[in-house]
Parts: C-alpha cells; structure tokens; sequence
C-alpha cells in the first residue's frame, strides 16, 4: 500500500526531477513528505528541487501533495505547470512556505477536487501582517468544480497576476471570484478593475455578470478579451444576457457553459434600444454551447442571434438533451469550417436537404452520441433539386450513433471532392450511407476508430459499409 511517493530520504536524491506525473493511485495519502516520526530533513540539509512539472489525477485519498513545513530548506521554485484532477480528499494544495517561492509558475489546473483553500496557513503565519502572494509568470488559470472553495488564503493577503491571460473557473459557488475596487467584499480572487484590461479569455457567472452590469466601467475595460464563457444560469426561466456582450468590442469566441437557456434568441428585457445594442454586439466566429439542457432550437427567424452569428467559423453543439435540431438559416453556415455535436440525445437529424447546400465552407463534421439521431441530411418533399455538394469537406466522423440508418436517406447526389477520412464506430443500424449516387474521388478507407489508420475498403463508401453489416 502506498501512502507516500517522496520520504524525508528520497527528496533529496530527486531533487534535479523534473516531471512528476502519479495517476489512479488508491491509496495514497501524500506526494512530498519532508518530515516524519519527528525527523526532520529541513533539519539536515537543504533541498532545492528542479521539478517543473506536477500532474496528479485520480487521487481520491490524497490529503496533502506537500505536508507543511516550516524553515523554508526545501524549495519547489522552479514549478513551472500544476495541474490536479479528480483528488477528492484533498482540502489545500499548497503550504505558504511553498506558495510565497512559485515565481516561475505558468499553469495551474484545480479540477473536480474537495479544495476548501489554495494556499494554507500554518500555526505560525501572523494575522496582523498582510501577505503577498505575487504569481509573476503565471499566465493560465483554471479552477473547475470546486465546490467547497471558500478562499484562496485564510488569512489577511494580497495577490498580484501581471500576467495572467486565461481565467477560466466554473462551478465555484462559494468563493467570491471578482470584486471592484469599491467592493466592501473581503478577499475576492481579483478586481475587476485591475485584471479584466490584460485577459484575453474569462469565465464569469450569472452573479458576476449582474455585478458587471449595475457597475461603471470605462468603455474599453473589456476590449482585450477574445473568449468568454458564460455559466451558472440554472433557474427554469433564465434568459441568455445578449446585452451584455457590447462591452466586449474583440471577442472571437463564446461558450455557453451549464445553462437552462430555453433560446438564444431574446433579449432578458424589451428595452427599445434592442437594435442599437445588436449593432454593437460583436461577430463571433466561434460558439460552444455545452450542457444547455433546455434549448429545443438554436435559431428562429428574425431573431437578435443572427448578427452575433454571421462569421461563425466553429460550432460545437454539446450535451444540449432537448435540442432537436440545429435549424440554423442559411447565412450561419456560409463561414463555416468546423462543426461538433456530441452527446445530444433528442437529435434526430442534423439539417435538411435545403439547408445542407449552405455547407460550402465545411472542412469537419464530428456527430457523436447522439442516440435519437436517425439520419444526418432529411431530404424533403419540395426539395427538387437533386444534387449536395460538399465542397471543402475532408473529414467526417460519425460515432456511437445507435438509430443512424443512413448519412441521407434521400435519393440525392451526393457529392464530396475533398473528402480523405471519414470514421464509422458503433453505428449499428447503418445499412449505408446514402440512397443516391455518391461521389468521394479522394476517399481510399473507412476508419473504425481515429486510430484505425489501415482501415477497411470495398470499392467504395456505400459497398464498405454493406461490407460491414455482413461481418457483424
């Protein structure tokens, strides 16, 4: 049974490691253990470890990666990456002598663990005396289902982030994420004021998007950021906060995290300067919508979603469970390069036969779990025309899709010049891919899984796939 990796004897002679990774050990209960039984290495020698990596996963009975210690003999300041998942007994990661040394820290992942603090206190640690804590280098943070986060040092401190660039936090209800400069709110983990100018990606929550918004920020606060998720909208009623995204003039991407959004399309107020804010709304080209359990449809005719939407380059379309289908206007596809759905078990189909025309962008379509899903393209009884080109796309993936019968199940032409890897995994009912003739002049293999590099090849997509259900 293992309880510790590095003893009081061992630290020293690991002292010039590097990387450490330790993954789904059961019974572990500490990584670095400077002292034990009353010996004390701090008490011999000291230890100045070159270890710039720390990768811990699946640890449910770590309690400390380092017991605290108080000389200050041992130093971990060459930390450069730290990154922690899935440790749910482990309520502080880092004792103040070896915080207030993490100069050279980059990275920092807390994900899914029974963090209570960051960073703790020892007996020790005066309450009279403000601390600093200045990350220096640190340029990525994420801090990800952490329920029981109260604070990120219990006693009375500071912290600076010159650096930062990437805040992403989620799922962190009881620690206080941003104040202002004003705030009589004691300890949040930032000012808004100070940090929002150098972000160029942020997560903010429904509590801190109503904090932003009663505030008087200068006009060009948010001008910086070009990613933002928005999360924490869990009430039946909640209404998307369209207006809000004005401030951000640069944004490139957004990502709708963990909301009870019915639509996308409202305003949350009917004020009359609904097409004034449209126009200052700026053009994404990148949308992820990821557990958005109430949307049933991601677009209506004439809705305020349109201007937001006109450059989409990238759509990922993710555990949305009453989505139905994406009836997206024509005008959203005509950029588009990139599109993911995965895990959205009422789909039925992806687009119709009218619609899939506007693809003439699409280099990869990745459709996954989607249960209900019965074929991607639906032909209809207007439709005339007898030909789909798929003009750009190369890469299709079709993957645990159980009620797929068929790619289209029309008797169109379909047509995919550029088409070189296409990956069919735990499609039972797929008899073949379509009713019409098909062309793919550049597709040579049918992949069972993206490591399946040899493939499987009859001749062509439809025999392949006929092929198949003949061996199962």
């Amino acid at each position: 049974m293992l309880l510790n990796i590095f003893s009081p004897f061992f630290l020293g002679v690991f002292q010039r490691l590097e990387k450490l990774k330790v993954t789904d050990c059961a019974s572990l209960e500490e990584v670095f253990q400077p002292q034990v039984q009353g010996l004390d290495i701090e008490e011999t020698y000291a230890v100045h470890s070159q270890l710039r990596e720390v990768n811990l996963v699946r640890l449910p009975k770590l309690k400390h990666v380092w017991t605290k210690h108080r000389k200050g003999n041992i130093s971990f300041e060459n930390l450069q990456d730290v990154f922690i998942l899935k440790c749910g007994s482990l309520k502080t990661l880092f004792p103040f002598s070896i915080a207030k040394d993490l100069h050279q820290l980059e990275r920092l992942t807390i994900n899914r663990c029974g963090l209570e603090e960051i960073v703790s206190k020892s007996v020790e640690d005066s309450d009279e005396q403000e601390i600093c804590f200045a990350f220096n280098q640190l340029s990525f943070l994420r801090l990800w289902h952490l329920p029981n986060l109260t604070c990120f040092y219990p006693g009375m401190h500071r912290t600076t982030w010159p650096a930062l660039k990437q805040l992403k936090i989620s799922g962190c209800g009881r620690i206080k994420i941003f104040g202002h400069e004003e705030s009589e709110i004691p300890h949040p983990l930032f000012v808004i004021e100070k940090v929002i100018p150098q972000l160029e990606e942020v997560s903010f929550s429904r509590d801190d998007i109503a904090m932003i918004s009663d505030g008087k920020y200068e006009a060009n606060l948010f001008c910086n950021i070009k990613l933002l998720r928005i999360s924490g909208y869990s009430d039946e009623s909640a209404v998307f906060p369209i207006s809000f995204l004005r401030r951000f003039y640069n944004l490139e991407s957004l990502e709708l995290g963990s909301c009870n959004f019915k639509e996308l399309a409202s305003f949350e107020s009917n004020a009359c300067e609904e097409k004034d804010t449209i126009i200052t709304i700026p053009n994404i080209k990148n949308l992820k919508l990821d557990v958005i359990k109430n949307i049933r449809h991601f677009w209506k005719q004439d809705s305020s979603f349109d201007h937001i939407c006109a450059s989409l380059v990238r759509l990922e379309v993710w555990k949305c469970d009453s989505l139905i289908n994406l009836g997206i206007d024509l005008s959203f596809f005509e950029n588009l390069t990139t599109l993911d759905v995965w895990k959205c078990k009422e789909m039925l189909e992806f687009k119709t036969s009218s619609k899939a025309r506007s693809l003439v962008c699409l280099v990869t379509m990745r459709i996954r779990e989607c249960e209900m899903m019965r074929e991607v393209i639906v032909s209809e009884e207007d439709d005339t025309s007898c030909e789909i080109v798929f003009s750009k796309l190369k890469r299709l993936e079709l993957c645990c899709l159980q009620s797929l019968t068929s790619f289209c199940s029309g008797s169109y032409t379909l047509r995919f010049p550029f088409l070189e890897q296409v990956t069919l995994s735990q499609c039972p009912r797929m008899k073949n891919f379509c009713q019409g003739e098909l062309t793919t002049p550049k597709l040579h293999k049918l992949q069972l899984t993206e490591t399946d590099f040899r493939g499987r090849w009859a001749g062509n997509l439809n025999a392949t796939i006929e092929q198949l259900n003949t061996e199962v």
